[in-house]
């Protein structure tokens, strides 16, 4: 058996997407990962008009399933001055208050909000641990740098 993850991170730009898409990679080689959910390619099946009324609805419930069925939320934490993307913040704190444990990934390796560094059970800055991590049996790892 193997973990199912629940990738959350922004996709608004060329830099966002391509770190989503080499985090997505690493999760896929990762052999204790069964399957991967990426929002910004497992929803809107249903190819609703983007914006809508419907689109907006379906794609919320489908996030929320996917975070529901998530044994593990890998996200990234991809904090640009004073700006971190709201959907990923609110995906970490879905998944605390569900006690679903949450995988931060920083590229960057700088201070980590303080809310975000108590919430996480696991901090790394490095893309191939993600393909090596057990994800089954989950170590803890804190985040142990400057917190604001």
């Amino acid at each position: 058996m193997a973990a199912n993850i629940y990738l959350a991170a922004p996709f608004f730009n060329d830099e966002q997407i391509q770190r989503l898409q080499q985090v997505e990679k690493a999760l896929i080689e990762n052999t204790s990962i069964d399957n991967v959910f990426v929002p910004m390619n497992d929803t809107n099946a249903a190819g609703l008009e983007f914006g809508t009324p419907q689109w907006r609805d379906l794609a919320y419930h489908e996030d929320l399933a996917g975070l529901t069925n998530a044994d593990v939320v890998v996200a990234v934490y991809d904090y640009e001055a004073g700006y971190s993307d709201p959907g990923t913040m609110f995906e970490i704190g879905y998944a605390v208050a569900n006690q679903i444990p949450v995988v931060v990934y920083y590229q960057q390796h700088q201070s980590v909000n303080l809310m975000i560094a108590q919430g996480l059970h696991y901090y790394c800055h490095q893309l191939a641990e993600l393909s090596v991590l057990n994800f089954m049996q989950l170590p803890e790892k804190p985040f142990t740098g400057e917190v604001f």
